[in-house]
């Protein structure tokens, strides 16, 4: 019997917070039961090899005592850093030992979940955290490969952080992996000593109504969050009244969900759509390109709240009410328009780690 270990981490859609958390300012965010999966079995010989089954590519590597991987015949390019990136930080946190680096394994990296396609019939990316979900759930897998001390909520949320922002060139608010590790419904707040986000648990308020929609379009949250340090770096003045503008409207969101009010968070999360249209009119960073414009309008025709959820451009919106009836009717409209509504569940679990062992 060969030993496997299997690990699953869910993806997120943002609330509220977007952009405002890199500027300090709290945000709420909802793991999606869109799982991530990292599978590592045990195999004979000196050869690991990775494989992406999504795709079918296989790449053949040996990983060493310092957590560096050597790739044996062609490189994987950006398929391959998940796995250099989680490496390199748990060496780097004295993590990675000599008896997990004599382990040959099978590693499979599964995202396919993660992708849909167009109307032209090409693959894309849904835009739910797919980067983040996939090295929560390797990070997880490798943790137990090298059979470390168990690690706090706080300690596994920083640490994924860490390689994170390592596969991200250190961007990023965290804001995605702190709810691949936490699951549920979370606020973040980042912490001070810049170890990854502070995460609290919510409860979903009763009274509340969520439907996610996808635009049509795959955004790139690079590009745009370039285009934000642009506009910072030209007109610091005006961007940094946009955040403080955006960060109490969040403050606002937040309170209101904690009190379960759930008008008045309504409210906030409809104020902080308007908030992030005059920045992305201002900024010309592109939030409600992509579809978002349209999509606002034809919630807000039924009186319900929309507003892209993460970087915008694209990718996932939101639509909330109090009334299930009535997003049953905006869910009815979008789908009549030939938009397609998310499916999967709100409020998964988090980062899940089994072992077990297989026939050989």
């Amino acid at each position: 019997m060969l030993p496997v270990i299997e690990a699953r981490a869910p993806g997120k859609l943002v609330i509220v917070g977007e952009y405002a958390v890199l500027h300090g300012a709290p945000g709420i965010s909802v793991a999606v039961d869109v799982p991530a999966l990292a599978r590592l079995q045990f195999r004979r010989g000196p050869d690991s090899e990775l494989l992406i089954p999504d795709t079918g590519e296989h790449f053949g590597f040996r990983w060493d005592t310092a957590g560096r991987v050597s790739w044996l015949d062609n490189a994987p390019g950006a398929l391959g850093l998940p796995l250099a990136c989680c490496l390199a930080t748990l060496a780097a946190q004295g993590l990675w030992h000599a008896a997990a680096a004599a382990s040959a394994c099978r590693i499979e990296l599964d995202t396919a979940a993660f992708h849909g396609r167009s109307a032209a019939g090409q693959r894309i990316k849904l835009g739910l955290g797919s980067s983040a979900a996939v090295l929560v759930a390797l990070m997880g897998a490798l943790l137990t490969l090298a059979q470390a001390a168990p690690l706090t909520h706080d300690e596994l949320t920083a640490l994924c952080c860490a390689a994170h922002r390592r596969l991200q060139g250190g961007s990023g608010s965290g804001i995605d992996v702190a709810t691949a590790v936490a699951g549920g419904v979370i606020s973040i707040e980042p912490s001070a000593d810049d170890r990854g986000p502070r995460t609290k648990h919510l409860a979903w308020p009763r009274d509340l109504h969520m439907l996610a929609i996808w635009s049509g379009h795959s955004a790139s949250t690079p590009a745009m969050l370039a285009r934000l340090q642009n506009y910072r770096e030209q007109q610091a003045e005006a961007c940094a009244d946009h955040m403080a503008q955006l960060g109490n409207i969040a403050v606002q969101s937040l309170s209101a969900w904690q009190q379960e009010d759930v008008a008045a968070m309504l409210a906030a999360l409809d104020r902080y759509a308007s908030a992030l249209q005059q920045l992305d009119q201002d900024a010309d960073i592109g939030i409600y390109r992509g579809g978002h414009a349209a999509m606002r309008a034809i919630a807000r025709a039924h009186g319900a709240v929309y507003k892209p959820s993460g970087a915008g451009g694209g990718d996932f919106g939101i639509a909330l009410a109090a009334s299930g009836q009535l997003l049953d009717a905006v869910a009815r409209d979008f789908s009549n328009r030939g938009y397609t509504c998310l499916e999967a569940g709100l409020c998964a679990p988090g980062l899940t780690v089994t072992s077990g062992a297989q026939p050989r």
